[in-house]
């Protein structure tokens, strides 16, 4: 299922956030009115409607969560400033968001399997000197592995090279409209 509403507004406020224009506290509070349904991003995932949403909407917020530090406001500028090859990324995510194409890759969760730690994993690592974290590591390395054999992993979110370029034509920004500067 394609939300077309939700997508184009999150893709908004992903470049918003991107090139600096608001903060990233900004970019919570508009993603809990527009996106999430009052969820902040990293906590999307316990949301009642996320198994029948549109399948991208869950895996983008957990990716645009890692852009920023959540314990202080900042905008993403000077030491915050995303690298050109991130900002290259996001537009190709933002390209995405725009399009009626399914997405089409299973879901994999991105975080840090520490992160999600129970005391009990939390204790068992410390009792086995640390294996239970490496073999946890070790299953979510394999289920990356796994994620990137089904597509064409250099284009994600779109599953292969051809379905990205198909999409290039239809670009929401800058399509092709040249203006004369005076």
């Amino acid at each position: 299922m394609v939300d077309k509403e939700r997508r184009k507004k999150l893709a908004l406020h992903l470049r918003h956030l991107a090139v600096g224009q608001i903060t990233n506290d900004d970019f919570e509070k508009r993603i809990m009115d527009d996106v999430s349904n009052g969820w902040l991003p990293e906590q999307y995932y316990r949301a009642k409607d996320v198994p029948n949403d549109d399948p991208i909407i869950r895996p983008m917020l957990e990716l645009c969560w890692c852009l920023y530090n959540d314990t202080e406001q900042h905008k993403l500028t000077g030491r915050h400033q995303l690298t050109s090859e991130q900002l290259k990324d996001i537009a190709r995510f933002i390209l995405f968001l725009h399009s009626d194409i399914e997405y089409s890759w299973p879901y994999l969760d991105p975080t840090n399997p520490l992160i999600r730690f129970s005391f009990k994993d939390l204790l068992l690592s410390v009792l086995t000197l640390g294996q239970h974290y490496r073999n946890k590591m070790a299953v979510r390395q394999k289920q990356f592995d796994e994620f990137k054999s089904t597509g064409d992993y250099d284009y994600w979110p779109f599953i292969n090279k051809d379905q990205f370029e198909e999409q290039l034509k239809y670009q929401p920004f800058l399509s092709g409209q040249k203006t004369e500067l005076t």
